[in-house]
């Protein structure tokens, strides 16, 4: 058993740079808007980053699986949310279901229309149970573009690492 990964040893650049491209894509996103209030949606986008850095030739890396993973997601999410939103539901059990038949519908709606990035749920599971603003919904429209962006210009460099 290796604790040090062989692709570490060849080529600890590519390790290092990704990480650190990363760590600023995280920097900015958490710098351009307070959301340090809203965790659910910072770790989706955490764990997206993380994807694009570490994972960026696998499929959920693809801007088809992260754009459209998040916009379906958020849609659901907010579409899930309705019933808390127009008090129709009380907070509790009714809060829990909504947010399982948020994530739900989210992975049967990535995998139908082969748009599987998996962080995307966990925006769908916050904007089912968190009271989001029409800042975070562009916030998080706008963070995910630029993951595919910096992702779709640094496709001939970036290599997988895990």
């Amino acid at each position: 058993m290796r604790w040090i990964d062989d692709g570490f040893r060849q080529a600890p650049v590519h390790y290092i740079l990704q990480t650190l491209m990363a760590f600023s894509v995280i920097v900015v996103l958490i710098v351009t808007l307070d959301i340090l209030t809203r965790g659910t949606i910072v770790a989706a986008l955490g764990a997206s980053a993380f994807i694009v850095f570490a994972m960026p030739k696998h499929d959920t890396a693809r801007p088809r699986s992260l754009i459209g993973g998040h916009a379906m997601c958020m849609a659901i999410g907010l579409c899930c949310s309705l019933p808390l939103r127009l008090g129709w539901v009380e907070v509790g059990l009714a809060q829990g279901l909504l947010a399982a038949v948020a994530v739900s519908l989210s992975l049967f709606a990535m995998v139908v229309f082969n748009t599987e990035h998996p962080p995307a749920a966990g925006n769908a599971l916050a904007f089912a149970i968190t009271p989001v603003a029409w800042g975070h919904i562009g916030f998080t429209i706008g963070a995910v573009l630029f993951l595919a962006l910096v992702h779709r210009l640094l496709r001939h460099w970036l290599r997988d690492l895990a």
